[in-house]
């Protein structure tokens, strides 16, 4: 059986992988069937270290909650991924599939029967073979294994070898589950329950195409701008530091795309003498601490005693430097934690570069002329006052996005350890070519989306006013970058991953978190609304420490419609109304609302192709003042004072 590609490539990497199976609805009659593989090109210009690390780093959070990890290397420095997209062939099928499975039963007379191969199966004249009828349809469930496992129902052996063997799904409530045999003359029950042959484990049947039956794990990645910015990446951890002291002020976006410009010069041996450095440092500071030179000119006197010229002044490692000296103590404590922690980072740092500095920007600015010139508002406060309400501190319009969907494994029955009865095994998807590096399965879109970033010192007030953190926790808040440090040193991203919510020990990431993913799905639901895509048509990628969020679109066709971007430049005010007022309501309140969540499928929870986190961390608790919930946080001016009705 031929799988069309009947749904975008995106949806490709959650609803069409290896090992999976899925229902064929055309003008016969329905059909389920296992998903073989993929007729597939390795995927060119992305950064192929990039994206690998942080499946790496994935798994190895899978691991570390338990999960079996066995199928995958995961040992730095060593290539074990493949990144592959359908191969768009005209004459040759992108996703195929076999029939499965083979069992099928009469709804007239109930008698089972099983087919052997896929190929005898013919769909335009299902008859059965007991009655002659065409009332015959296939039975369409599986048995999954949280090892791993999986296989098609098939009909249990009779000793007698009767074939008399009848399939009544409607009799009564385990009708489901058996099939009856006549021996004698008195009829046999067959339970359809097997044992794993792989663990042991005792397996009963489930619906084939149960979204329990396999669970994939997908990753959503903003490519790398352009060769400049991979070719910088791929320094390693001096350029990640780079990144960091980027991010704290110590480099200006003009002076890193000096270095862009001249890359082998920033790092260049000679402009990387760790000895002569620290040297040099350990003069200067003492100098400083004598009182014999002001803190201001450290750099400067550090670089006339190295010796930079105007010539080699693009050098990063007084931005290596600096990145070691802020974080000094965690570099100390475990150093091979601190360059992980390094390298998940700045991986998400250089995903916000990319989409900060996007080739094509529709700033705040530009919407609020543009619905000024249309008379839409009365004044820029109109805009401003929401945006300062709802605690947004920037947002723009980045357009000509590249982004990468891509799943490397699956896992059945539950998608986290902690869930399981038995050890969860993850899956690894079959080799590439080399027989050493396992597929990947992914997709690039070109897109368009919003960029918000969320006040962090009004997150700090939140903090204080719900007792996450206490005032000696606070940084000053009058400090950009000593707020930034803060949230480095306390958000710990490189925690989080996307197949279980954060642990209820991880106080300040989880509020993070929970807050930054709940604010995003209320967007996500207004802009549905509003732009009139469908709900599957935007996602979220969620960057913790710069508290930002990129909603984008992915439509059927795999390319923007310019849908978000006109939303934005004549209707953001109407947006962030429309999400102030009506996210805090829910049409199965109270009910929803007691829930220790207050989220549901018809407030906050999207659909899981549409989800960064499975729908994890959410609640409209953290967004408004509920006064029915018992765990609903204080309000701060980060979303919305509380209504007169909850005061």
């Amino acid at each position: 059986m031929s799988t069309e590609m009947s749904r975008s490539k995106s949806q490709a990497v959650y609803s069409f992988l290896p090992h999976m199976w899925v229902a064929s609805r055309g003008d016969a009659q329905s059909v389920t069937a296992e998903i073989i593989g993929w007729n597939y090109l390795k995927m060119d210009n992305i950064y192929q270290n990039f994206i690998e690390g942080e499946i790496k780093r994935q798994i190895r959070l899978f691991g570390n909650r338990g999960g079996d990890i066995s199928s995958f290397n995961i040992n730095d420095g060593e290539h074990s991924f493949t990144i592959v997209e359908p191969a768009m062939n005209d004459t040759v099928q992108d996703i195929t599939g076999r029939k499965s499975p083979l069992v099928f039963y009469c709804n007239s007379c109930h008698r089972a029967f099983e087919e052997r191969n896929p190929q005898d199966i013919d769909l335009a004249h299902w008859e059965c073979p007991n009655c002659h009828k065409s009332g015959v349809k296939q039975l369409q469930m599986i048995y999954s294994c949280e090892c791993g496992h999986a296989e098609p129902v098939k009909i249990p052996y009779v000793r007698n070898g009767s074939k008399d063997i009848q399939y009544r799904p409607n009799d009564g409530r385990r009708g489901a589950y058996h099939m009856y045999v006549k021996n004698n003359g008195k009829e046999d029950t067959l339970e359809l329950a097997i044992k794993c042959p792989s663990c042991g484990q005792r397996l009963t049947l489930d619906n084939a195409e149960s979204s329990r039956n396999y669970k994939p794990f997908s990753l959503k990645i903003i490519n790398i701008a352009d060769t400049k910015n991979g070719e910088f990446f791929e320094k390693g951890i001096d350029a990640q530091k780079t990144l960091v002291s980027k991010w704290l002020g110590k480099l200006s976006q003009e002076k890193f795309l000096e270095i862009l410009d001249n890359i082998p010069l920033a790092f260049s041996a000679s402009n990387t003498n760790d000895a002569k450095r620290k040297e040099a440092e350990k003069a200067i500071d003492q100098m400083i601490t004598a009182g014999m030179m002001p803190e201001a000119m450290r750099e400067a006197a550090i670089s006339k005693m190295l010796g930079v010229t105007t010539e080699n002044a693009l050098s990063v490692e007084p931005y290596t430097s600096y990145c070691d000296k802020i974080f000094a103590k965690r570099k100390k404590e475990d150093e091979e934690s601190y360059k992980h922690w390094i390298e998940n980072f700045s991986f998400k740092l250089m995903q916000y570069n990319t989409l900060k500095y996007a080739p094509k920007v529709l700033t705040l600015e530009d919407s609020i002329s543009k619905q000024l010139s249309m008379d839409f508002i009365d004044s820029r406060e109109d805009i401003t006052d929401l945006n300062e309400r709802m605690g947004i501190s920037s947002m723009q319009v980045s357009c000509d996005i590249e982004v990468i969907n891509c799943s490397y494994g699956f896992t059945r029955k539950t998608s986290d350890p902690h869930l399981a009865k038995k050890r969860l095994k993850l899956v690894a998807f079959d080799h590439y070519k080399d027989n050493v590096s396992n597929l990947v399965y992914g997709t690039k879109l070109e897109t368009e989306g919003i960029l918000f970033e969320i006040d962090r010192v009004k997150i700090l007030d939140w903090f204080l006013k719900n007792e996450i953190i206490t005032e000696e926790q606070m940084p000053d808040t009058e400090d950009e970058v000593a707020v930034k440090e803060w949230f480095s040193e306390n958000v710990h991203s490189e925690l989080v991953n996307i197949f279980s919510g954060v642990d209820d020990g991880e106080k300040i990431t989880k509020n993070v978190l929970a807050l930054l993913h709940s604010i995003s799905h209320a967007f996500i639901k207004t802009a549905g609304e509003i732009s009139g895509l469908e709900d599957t048509s935007l996602t979220e990628v969620i960057l913790l420490e710069t508290t930002s969020i990129f909603i984008y679109a992915q439509t059927s066709q795999g390319t923007p419609l310019g849908a978000l971007s006109g939303m934005i430049e004549t209707n953001y005010y109407n947006f962030l109304q429309k999400a102030l007022e009506e996210t805090k309501n829910c049409i199965f309140d109270p009910i929803c609302l007691e829930r220790d969540d207050t989220a549901c499928s018809a407030c906050l929870i999207l659909p899981e192709i549409c989800c960064e986190f499975f729908n994890h961390d959410l609640g409209r608790k953290y967004l408004y003042t509920l006064k029915d919930n018992k765990d609903t946080k204080k309000p701060c001016l980060l979303y919305t004072s509380p209504s007169p009705r909850d005061s």
